[in-house]
């Protein structure tokens, strides 16, 4: 009576082993897609970033095909602006910089890398300011604010 019970409420234990079994082949039968980029920085100081994965060679000839923004942020301290650009792995000479009043282009074509980003400005910037430092990976452009327009005044609100 007992061992009815027990197979009513679980089922044989093959069963149960058969089921664990199927379970786990499907999990790691290769069906599944790993991939991915770690980012570390090596003992030289320089940043590095490598692809891991069971698909790499599946996925990384697309993604290094496209076009990717770089991660970007643009600040306003005083009359001061700044932009700094991620650009992992690019050399200097293969940056290219255009800069107007009110946006910068940062642009990399290489046999390995290619990045292109236009940021717009938080304000009018002085063109003739403009200046860039790249340090392992990390691009910064600096350029000053131009002052307001002439005439200008602040409006009370009633």
């Amino acid at each position: 009576m007992s061992d009815y019970l027990w197979d009513s409420l679980f089922g044989d234990f093959d069963s149960i082993q058969r089921r664990f079994e199927k379970m786990f082949s499907d999990l790691s039968g290769g069906d599944s897609k790993t991939y991915g980029y770690t980012m570390y920085q090596g003992p030289d100081g320089i940043p590095h970033v490598r692809e891991f994965g069971n698909a790499v060679n599946e996925f990384s000839p697309r993604l290094s095909e496209a076009s990717r923004d770089p991660l970007t942020d643009v600040t306003r301290n005083g009359e001061d602006v700044f932009v700094t650009v991620e650009l992992p792995g690019v050399k200097k000479e293969d940056i290219v910089l255009e800069g107007n009043g009110n946006s910068l282009k940062v642009s990399v074509d290489s046999e390995s890398k290619r990045f292109d980003k236009t940021v717009t400005l938080p304000c009018e910037v002085d063109e003739e300011s403009f200046s860039a430092e790249y340090n392992n990976g990390i691009l910064e452009v600096r350029m000053k604010a131009k002052d307001s327009a002439p005439g200008t005044r602040r409006i009370r609100i009633e």
